[in-house]
């Protein structure tokens, strides 16, 4: 969870990384002009993600699995190599992230001008094994508050984690609707469809 203390340059790094992936919204000091953060392994930077500590930028991971639903293999890949710990805050920011994505549906696709594509299949197993609702239970909302009173548990302390991972969808929202993406007709049509 929380550290006392935090390495600040590795944090640095990761949101050097995370503004190379497209989540531009998180400030840095600047001070990592690093040239790995091209060729940076996904694997590893999911792996890194989880463990800085940093609930800011751990949690940014929502962000960056729904901007960039392609790393879905490299979090699975991440989810079974990681320790114990770092594993569980994989877990918990990629079920974050779908119950999210059901959750913001609508507005998702508006700001990203496409339909919000993040993959439940390669996670079922996460919510199950926890007993966890599923992404599609109350549109989502039935799984944000099971996770967050999951995560309570688990450090038992009834700390908002909620209004942690909304801080990241607000932020990513803001960050896309200021791109003005145009949808296109097959997801207007989709949206309209999906409204009924």
């Amino acid at each position: 969870m929380l550290s006392s203390s935090f390495d600040w340059d590795e944090i640095d790094a990761l949101i050097a990384i995370l503004h190379a992936q497209g989540v531009c919204y998180l400030l840095s000091n600047g001070t990592s002009v690093s040239q790995e953060d091209d060729v940076v392994d996904s694997v590893q930077v999911v792996l890194r993600l989880a463990s800085c500590g940093y609930p800011l930028v751990e949690n940014a991971s929502i962000s960056l699995f729904l901007l960039r639903p392609e790393l879905a293999p490299a979090i699975v890949q991440a989810l079974q190599h990681a320790k114990a710990e770092t594993a569980e805050n994989i877990a918990v920011v990629t079920l974050a992230t779908l119950y999210l994505q059901q959750w913001w549906f609508f507005r998702l696709t508006l700001a990203l001008g496409r339909l919000p594509g993040f993959p439940e299949t390669p996670f079922v197993s996460l919510w199950q094994e926890r007993h966890l609702p599923s992404p599609d239970a109350g549109y989502g909302m039935d799984g944000l508050l099971a996770l967050q009173a999951y995560q309570q548990q688990r450090y038992g302390i009834a700390l908002n984690f909620l209004d942690d991972w909304q801080n990241q969808i607000n932020h990513l929202l803001a960050q896309e609707e200021a791109h003005q993406h145009v949808l296109s007709e097959e997801v207007k049509e989709t949206l309209v469809r999906l409204s009924k």
